[in-house]
C-alpha cells in the first residue's frame, strides 16, 4: 500500500456537480485493482463472524480500504463537495448484512444519520458529505442502500417520499457519496451471500471562496434529468451559486429569466404542489412582496419541498422579509413540545425553525437582527440566531463579539451552535480561541450528566470545539499547547478533531505530538491468534 504522494485528484464535472445538488448523490467507481475489494469483504467478514464489529476503529481493522478512499475518483469527489482541505471525521461504520436476516421494507427502515451520538444541526448547504463503498458485487437482491433523492433538506421523512428511495447498486468497488442529510436505508438481501457496505463521513473546512471542481460554467442550470420528484431550481441554485462562491446566492435564479406566473400569488394556494411551488417561484422573480405572509405560513410545514421552496423564496424577497422573519422565530419559542416539525431540542437530530434557515438565506440584511437575538430571552431564539449566523460564513464576521460571549451561557445548547458557527465564520479568530481553549479544557458541572448513547453534553461541546479548531488551522497556532494535551481527551472524536487541527497548524512542535500520539497507536496487521509478535 502507497503512502507516498498522491495521484491528482479527478473532479467531478458541471452534470456530476448538478446531479449532487438536485439529488443529493452520485454514484461512480474508482479505478482500484478487483483484489483489493476481494481482500477487503474477507476481513469485514472475519471481523464480523469471529471478532466483533470495530465501529470507528473499522479503518485500521481494515487498512486495504485506503486504496479506494485514497484514490484519485473518490478525492476528486471530495473535493468538488466540500472543498479542498476537507476534514475526515473520525465517525465509520461497517454495515454488514448477512442472508435470512428477517426482512423488514426499505421505506421502514430509511432515517437520516447522526453525526455523533448527541446531535448538531442538519444544514442544507452541503458541509458533510458521507461516502458509501460496497467490497462485493451489490445488485438490488442483495440489498444495498436506497437513497430517498433531494431529501437532505428534510426535518422528516413522509411515507409519501419513502417510497421513494432508489437502490445504489452496482459491482465489486462501487462508491457513492451523497450530503450527509439524505435519507436513506438498507435494503432486503434476498441472496445467499453477505452484504457489507462501508461508511465514511467528511466534513469542509472552507468556505466556498470558487468552484472546486471541474467547472466549465458558473451558471446554475437543471439537469436534464433528476430524481427527486419536484423542480427545486431556486433552492438547487441558491445551493450552486453558494457553491461557486458567489456573494449573490440567487446571481443565477436572477439571470435564469423564469416566466412569472400570472396570478401567482393566489396559486400560493392551490391544491397541485407543483403549482404552488412554481408559484413561489414567481414571486421570488416578481419580488411579490405581498406574499409574504402566505410564505411564513408555509415554513415548518409537513410537505418538505414546499417549506424547502417557501426558505428559499423569502431568501429571495431579502430585506423586507427579515422582520416578520424575526417575530415568527421568537413564536417559534412558544411551540409544542413534541411536535416533530418544531422541536426545541432533540439530541436525536437537532431541527432549527425554518425561519432561521430563510434569515441565513437572505444575508446581511438580516445580520444586526440576530445578532440582537443572541441575547434574547429564550434558549431556542439564540440557538436560531446563532446557527442562521453560521450559516452566512464570513459574512457573519460582525457577529464574532456576541457569538464569543454566547460561549458563556449557561446552555449548552447555545454553546454548542455558536461553537460550530465561529467555527464556520473562521473570521477574527483571535477573540474566539482563549473561551474556545477554555471549552476544551473545563465544562459547567451541569454538563457532565450523561444523556445518550454514553455521552454527556459536555462530550459534544469539547467535540464542536476540536472541530472548529481543526477548521481553523494555522490561525489556532496560538491554542497549539492545549491541542497537545487534548489528545488524550478520553472521547475519541475530540482526540481525532485534535490531531487534524495540530496537523493542519503544521509546527515542528505540533507534528512531533501528533507522531508521537500515532507511533504509540500503531496497529500491527501481522498480529492474530497464535502469532504475537
Amino acid at each position: 500500500m502507497a503512502y507516498g504522494k498522491k495521484e491528482e485528484p479527478i473532479f467531478f464535472n458541471d452534470k456530476q456537480m448538478r446531479q449532487f445538488v438536485a439529488d443529493g448523490y452520485v454514484i461512480f467507481k474508482p479505478d482500484v485493482p478487483g483484489e483489493v475489494h476481494k481482500v477487503v469483504h474477507e476481513k469485514l467478514k472475519f471481523m464480523e463472524e469471529e471478532e466483533f464489529n470495530c465501529g470507528n476503529n473499522v479503518l485500521p481493522r481494515v487498512p486495504e480500504m485506503d486504496r479506494v478512499l485514497n484514490s484519485p475518483e473518490v478525492r476528486g469527489a471530495l473535493i468538488s463537495v466540500l472543498g479542498p482541505g476537507y476534514i475526515e471525521h473520525p465517525d465509520r461504520h461497517s454495515h454488514f448484512i448477512p442472508p435470512g436476516r428477517e426482512p423488514v421494507p426499505v421505506a421502514q427502515k430509511c432515517h437520516q444519520d447522526g453525526y455523533t451520538p448527541l446531535a448538531r444541526q442538519r444544514q442544507h448547504y452541503p458541509r458533510f458529505a458521507r461516502i458509501m463503498y460496497y467490497p462485493q458485487d451489490s445488485p438490488v437482491e442483495i440489498g444495498p442502500t436506497h437513497l430517498i433523492p433531494g431529501s437532505y433538506g428534510h426535518k422528516l421523512l413522509p411515507e409519501e417520499d419513502r417510497q421513494k428511495a432508489v437502490p445504489i447498486a452496482g459491482e465489486a468497488g462501487t462508491v457513492s457519496i451523497s450530503h450527509f442529510d439524505i435519507g436513506h436505508g438498507a435494503g432486503i438481501n434476498k441472496i445467499n451471500k453477505p452484504r457489507a457496505m462501508i461508511k465514511f463521513i467528511y466534513a469542509r473546512a472552507e468556505e466556498p471562496s470558487e468552484p472546486s471542481w471541474d467547472c466549465q460554467d458558473r451558471a446554475w442550470r437543471n439537469p436534464e434529468q433528476f430524481e427527486t420528484p419536484h423542480n427545486l431550481n431556486l433552492m438547487w441554485s441558491h445551493i450552486w451559486d453558494w457553491l461557486c462562491g458567489k456573494k449573490d446566492r440567487y446571481e443565477s435564479f436572477r439571470a435564469s429569466n423564469a416566466d412569472s406566473m400570472k396570478g401567482a400569488l393566489d396559486a400560493l394556494n392551490a391544491n397541485d404542489l407543483d403549482t404552488r411551488i412554481s408559484a413561489m417561484h414567481s414571486v421570488a422573480t416578481s419580488v411579490d412582496l405581498s406574499a409574504i405572509p402566505t410564505l411564513i405560513e408555509r415554513l415548518n410545514c409537513d410537505l418538505q419541498w414546499e417549506r424547502l421552496t417557501a426558505i428559499y423564496t423569502l431568501g429571495a424577497l431579502g430585506q423586507p422579509a427579515v422582520d416578520p422573519l424575526v417575530t415568527a422565530l421568537k413564536d417559534s419559542a412558544n411551540g409544542e413540545a413534541g411536535d416533530p416539525t418544531n422541536e426545541i431540542w432533540n439530541e436525536n437530530s437537532i431541527l432549527m425553525n425554518d425561519a432561521s434557515f430563510a434569515l441565513a438565506a437572505i444575508g446581511e440584511p438580516s445580520l444586526d437582527p440576530l445578532i440582537r437575538l443572541l441575547e434574547d430571552s429564550s434558549e431556542w431564539v439564540r440557538i436560531n440566531a446563532a446557527f442562521a449566523l453560521g450559516e452566512m460564513d464570513s459574512t457573519a464576521a460582525k457577529a464574532v463579539p456576541a457569538l464569543t460571549r454566547c460561549l458563556d451561557d449557561a446552555s449548552h445548547c447555545v454553546v454548542r451552535t455558536a461553537t460550530e458557527a465561529l467555527g464556520t465564520i473562521k473570521q477574527h479568530s483571535e477573540e474566539f480561541l482563549p473561551s474556545l481553549g477554555r471549552l476544551l479544557k473545563m465544562g459547567r458541572p451541569e454538563w457532565q450528566t450523561i444523556i445518550r448513547r454514553d455521552w454527556s453534553p459536555y462530550d459534544q461541546v469539547r467535540v464542536n470545539a476540536a472541530l472548529a479548531f481543526a477548521r481553523l488551522g494555522k490561525d489556532a497556532s496560538s491554542a497549539e499547547e492545549i491541542l497537545i494535551d487534548k489528545l488524550a481527551d478520553p472521547n475519541g472524536y475530540v482526540a481525532a478533531f485534535v490531531l487534524d487541527a495540530l496537523r493542519r497548524i503544521g509546527t515542528p512542535l505540533a507534528m512531533e505530538s501528533a507522531m508521537a500520539y500515532l507511533m504509540s497507536r500503531r496497529w500491527d496487521e501481522s498480529i492474530r491468534i497464535g502469532r504475537l509478535y
